[in-house]
């Protein structure tokens, strides 16, 4: 597809609105748009806290200061590395809440979070939730989202 030259330097200005604004996203909203961010470097790269990196398709938030190593991959370094995990939020629409995965500590689930587990959709309502939805004991940091 041929785009016009005032196509061209919308697309280009847009990109650059995106590429600025994509360290400033949520967690839930950029692990929705993993391509905003660089891939993974393990060539020296100097990562700061809290950037975001995508490895394997993946995001990834670096957890502490560093210069990249080969072997310091998101995948092989969890002490420098937090998947980011995906989630919905009280305006997504039901089918498409993601499922829950099992967070670390590094990298929980937010308050409002909304994730699909066991067949049922649950909504957090604690800030760094790292809990199973539904499990015994968890109803004071889950609720299951009946309204449809």
């Amino acid at each position: 597809m041929a785009f016009t030259e005032e196509e061209e330097g919308k697309l280009r200005a847009i990109i650059a609105i995106f590429d600025g604004q994509a360290p400033s996203l949520s967690s839930d909203v950029a692990a929705k748009c993993p391509a905003l961010f660089a891939e993974w470097d393990g060539d020296g790269h100097a990562y700061a806290e809290g950037e975001r990196v995508r490895f394997e398709g993946v995001l990834y938030t670096c957890l502490q200061a560093h210069t990249s190593q080969p072997d310091w991959s998101p995948t092989a370094a969890p002490s420098l590395w937090a998947k980011v995990l995906e989630a919905g939020t009280p305006d997504t629409p039901t089918e498409e809440v993601p499922e829950w995965v099992q967070p670390d500590s590094t990298n929980p689930y937010p308050l409002g979070a909304r994730v699909k587990h066991n067949g049922k959709v649950w909504e957090s309502l604690v800030a760094n939730n790292v809990w199973e939805p539904g499990a015994v004991g968890t109803e004071t940091v889950w609720r299951e989202v009946t309204e449809g």
